[in-house]
């Protein structure tokens, strides 16, 4: 840590400009949703319905609207609303907050996305196990990320998701893959979030793990099902298709987003150029994942923990509906980069904050620079020296195995050294 110690100072004031840029944004916050619409009015829409007996018409579009629009009357929502799409599961945490009005219900949903920041700075300098000063510019650094404080005053939900990843971390390399898998069910609220990761799980055959996260999105989900159609997760796929496609309506802006999705919208369009291009990255990043995790499952190891980063940096790029506050996912990664001890790795968190404070500023086509940085951080941590991705050595593949020979399933002599 003697590199971190050097720049130390100058990280901390660096953190100290950014939250103040970050609180000065919350100057007009209204509790009223009177002159803005944050996210939570979705979360409080669905989690009301349930609440007032109307679970059977959850994700019936027009039902939601109708609804939201006496919430906020006289107010109107632009973009046709914000209708909730959430898989049922997420309500178990809402209806509690829920239970009175909707400024009182988004301020303890503030204070309770407040008390997760501090449990999730508490557990992160507990896996680190670093000192004092390295705590303190550890919670500098996050607490000054724009996509935190973004996240916070949209009364999101992705901090329960990075709360669950860093509990399938720890789990993790302590053997309990079954409680590791419990705690990932966390993800299942933001399920595009938590694919990636589920796919690896799949592909290593780590069979516990899938156990203990589905025990743990079936526990969820049972505990409100009684209260919904009987055919709520399926209406919730269906949903989630429908507002796939949806462009500039239900609070759904593609160029606005920060994914591969985005970058493809911004370069070639909406439709034809922009799709094939989608899914040529998303094809490639598919790839990436798999050569990430082409060495054995290690739990201790170096290479674990940036493995584990790089399926963060990857799931941000591949969800197809990421929006600034899913960023808050960025943490994580900083916590994990952080491990390696190099004070590089510490201006990760500021250098994000920073760029996606200037996205909105970005006035080129090839964007946004949130993506643009994040492609490049997993592109330092794949050709870095010990990096991720396997050499032509390693791979499976019999002709390009060994040294110089078994080309083609012939045999060919190594050429004469001179």
């Amino acid at each position: 840590m003697a590199g971190l110690a050097r720049a130390r100072w100058l990280i901390w004031l660096y953190c100290t400009l950014l939250l103040a840029v970050c609180l000065s944004t919350w100057i007009n916050l209204d509790l009223n949703f009177r002159t803005a619409a944050w996210d939570f009015l979705s979360l409080y829409t669905g989690a009301r319905m349930v609440l007032e007996g109307h679970g059977d018409l959850l994700y019936d579009r027009v039902a939601q609207l109708e609804y939201q629009e006496r919430l906020i009357a006289p107010r109107r929502v632009a973009s046709g609303g914000l209708p909730f799409y959430y898989p049922p599961q997420v309500l178990p945490f809402l209806l509690p907050f829920s239970l009175g009005s909707l400024s009182l219900g988004y301020t303890l949903w503030l204070l309770f996305s407040l008390w997760l920041v501090v449990v999730l700075l508490f557990l992160s300098w507990r896996y680190l196990g670093i000192g004092r000063e390295e705590r303190l510019t550890l919670a500098l650094a996050v607490v000054s990320f724009y996509p935190l404080s973004n996240h916070l005053m949209q009364g999101q939900t992705t901090l329960l998701v990075v709360l669950g990843f860093m509990l399938t971390l720890m789990l993790l390399r302590k053997g309990r893959e079954v409680e590791a898998g419990l705690a990932l069910s966390l993800g299942s609220i933001k399920p595009p979030l938590v694919l990636p990761l589920l796919l690896v799980l799949l592909g290593k055959r780590r069979w516990r793990v899938l156990a203990g996260f589905l025990l743990g999105m079936g526990f969820l989900l049972l505990l409100i099902w009684p209260f919904l159609n009987p055919s709520a997760p399926l209406d919730y796929v269906l949903t989630t298709v429908l507002y796939l496609g949806a462009q500039g309506k239900y609070g759904i802006f593609p160029p606005s987003m920060h994914n591969w999705r985005a970058l493809s919208v911004r370069l070639l369009g909406a439709d034809g150029g922009g799709n094939l291009l989608w899914l040529g990255l998303t094809l490639l990043s598919l790839g990436i994942l798999i050569g990430i995790w082409h060495r054995p499952w290690e739990e201790n190891s170096p290479h674990f923990r940036r493995q584990f980063a790089g399926t963060i940096l990857l799931t941000t790029l591949l969800s197809p509906h990421l929006n600034l506050h899913d960023l808050v996912l960025w943490v994580l990664t900083g916590v994990l980069l952080a491990e390696e001890g190099r004070w590089v790795w510490w201006l990760f968190l500021p250098l994000g904050s920073t760029v996606s404070l200037l996205s909105p500023l970005w006035p080129w086509a090839f964007g946004p620079p949130t993506v643009l940085f994040a492609a490049a951080a997993l592109a330092f941590l794949l050709g870095e020296k010990g990096g991720l991705m396997p050499r032509l050595t390693a791979l499976p593949f019999p002709c390009i195995r060994g040294k110089g020979k078994n080309i083609g399933g012939h045999h060919v002599p190594k050429a004469p050294q001179r």
